[in-house]
């Protein structure tokens, strides 16, 4: 008997059936479902790594005095940074499932979802996405440190060169401001760089790049608007 025989013979005696085209293509779809979630998922998080950005400025990382890998750890957030990478990776292995991904390699796929996973959080984030989505966990999940939170505690580091806080007063060459936490600084501005669209006038809120020379005495090197409000300080 060939071994022909023997398969047919097997099929018939295990009464074995063609699964229906339709689970085949039920399958497929689910994965492409998967791919599209995850990387509607990588967007949203690349979105509010944008909104991170925009809100501390990566010209800070100029000022710290610790190393450049360091001071993008402390600027962007890496809840938002680690789901990025972790749903990239799924995105990449749930389309090299389906019946075509043969016809790419897989550095095409990964390059084709860093690519979608950017471009929409682009859009995502231009359209406030990002600072909604920001909001939502701020408010939802107790234990979020939300991106304010954590740019006041990157604007107030005196010892890196970083303060912040609200102008109590201005008097030729000196501000005073009250920092986050109630403490009262005598700012020294003489030969400062201050934005243009700083105003200094009692009650706004400002950030101060520079050098601390004593407990509440610092020289400013360059001051710039706050930008926001200052979330809750701890």
């Amino acid at each position: 008997m060939s071994n022909a025989q023997k398969i047919l013979d097997k099929i018939k005696g295990d009464q074995i059936q063609p699964n229906p085209r339709w689970t085949y293509t039920y399958k497929e779809w689910l994965k492409w479902i998967a791919y599209i979630v995850f990387i509607g998922i990588g967007s949203m998080a690349f979105s509010v790594i944008l909104f991170s950005i925009s809100v501390n400025g990566f010209d800070l990382v100029q000022h710290f005095k610790h190393s450049v890998w360091e001071s993008f750890l402390v600027l962007l957030p890496i809840l938002w940074l680690s789901t990025l990478v972790f749903f990239l990776g799924a995105s990449v292995i749930s389309v090299m499932q389906t019946g075509r991904a043969y016809k790419y390699t897989l550095g095409k796929w990964l390059s084709l979802s860093i690519g979608l996973s950017l471009t929409l959080g682009t859009l995502f984030f231009v359209t406030g996405g990002a600072k909604w989505l920001e909001h939502t966990f701020e408010t939802n999940i107790e234990s979020y440190e939300s991106l304010l939170e954590k740019k006041t505690a990157i604007w107030s580091q005196p010892n890196l060169g970083t303060l912040s806080g609200e102008v109590q007063d201005s008097i030729g060459d000196t501000i005073i401001l009250k920092d986050w936490k109630g403490a009262v600084w005598t700012i020294h501005i003489k030969n400062t760089h201050i934005a243009p669209s700083v105003d200094l006038s009692i009650g706004n809120l400002i950030k101060i790049n520079g050098n601390a020379l004593g407990d509440t005495i610092f020289h400013a090197e360059k001051i710039r608007p706050w930008g926001g409000s200052p979330g809750k300080c701890k």
